[in-house]
Formats: structure tokens, sequence, C-alpha cells
């Protein structure tokens, strides 16, 4: 299965409340231009999505909070998933895309299979936390389970390389805040 596809199966489990993080690069873009918006689209911030839906998470204890991420963008910010699991803010939950490439720069090879993440997720005391194959019979399951569980929660799903032709973000980062703190507070 494809990240595009993942996401956009996102869709029907997404709420008008649900704020989403989602990395710099493809992932930021398949959100931008399959979910609704807006949304936190994060651009020049490679390992921070999950520093980000931390703090919105603990800052907006009532809202959900979905961080969308790439393994090279989870990787590099590695350190987050262990503060946010010692945090188990409930309203959290982390989806990691893992093509086991910098896709959006060129296909380079990430380091995700020296990463054992069935073992990782397993040392978290979180109530949901699942590694496997992204799989088109199973997915909207997985999402619902994943989406609705009442804990901090983890899916990672191994995906295929992949990439849809879609235009940049017209929005500028500084736009881009605006907006979300204009959602999260219509939300209130």
């Amino acid at each position: 299965m494809k990240g595009f596809e993942v996401i956009k199966s996102l869709k029907e489990f997404i709420l008008e409340s649900d704020v989403i993080v989602s990395s710099n690069g493809n992932i930021s873009r398949e959100v931008f231009h399959h979910l609704p918006q807006p949304q936190v689209y994060l651009r020049g911030s490679m390992g921070l999505p999950v520093s980000v839906g931390l703090g919105l998470a603990l800052a907006n204890p009532k809202k959900r909070i979905l961080v969308i991420t790439g393994d090279g963008n989870f990787l590099m910010g590695l350190g987050s998933s262990v503060t946010a699991a010692f945090y188990r803010p409930a309203n959290l939950k982390i989806l990691i895309l893992d093509n086991n490439t910098y896709y959006t720069t060129g296909g380079q090879p990430t380091v995700s299979s020296a990463l054992d993440y069935p073992k990782f997720l397993a040392s978290f005391d979180i109530g949901y936390k699942y590694s496997k194959k992204a799989n088109p019979d199973q997915i909207k399951d997985d999402l619902s389970k994943f989406l609705t569980s009442d804990t901090f929660a983890i899916l990672h799903l191994n995906i295929d390389e992949s990439k849809e032709d879609l235009t940049n973000i017209p929005w500028h980062p500084e736009e881009i805040s605006k907006k979300i703190i204009v959602k999260i507070a219509e939300m209130e």
C-alpha cells in the first residue's frame, strides 16, 4: 500500500476538531490535498512532527492530535517519541509511514531497517502500539482502532515507495500558523 493511499483512507476517520501535524515534504502535500484544511503542515522542520504534536496534545487535551510522519523524519526526532511515551497524552496519535527512504528528496535510503519497530514500541508502556505492513484489506480497521484508542497510540506502517504529483502548499509557514491558531480557538 502507498503512503498517499493510507492518507486518503484517513479521511473518513478525521473529525472537524482534529488537528493533524504532518511532516515536511510529500506527506504534508498529501495531507493538504486529501484531508480537511487547515492543519499543521511542517515545512523545513525535519525531526519535529512528534515534538510539535506532543506540545499541541498537552496544550489542548480535549482535541485529538494526529501526527503523520515518515520514517526519516521520525528517526531524526526519535527522542521525542520517548518523551511522548513518558507523558502518554491519550489524545496524541502518531502514524509513521515507513518506506525506508527519504522519498521527497530523491529516494535515498533511511536507516529505518536498523530499528526493530515491534521491540522498540513494545518498550513503551502505552496502550496501543503496532508495527505492520499496510494492507488495503485491513487499513480501515487498523486506522479505526488506532484513532479511537483511548490511550496514547503509535501505529508504524511499512508502505511502498510512491509519490503523487501534487503542487506545493501555497501558504507561507506564518499563514499556516495563523490558520491553525484560529481553527483551535474556534473549536474551544
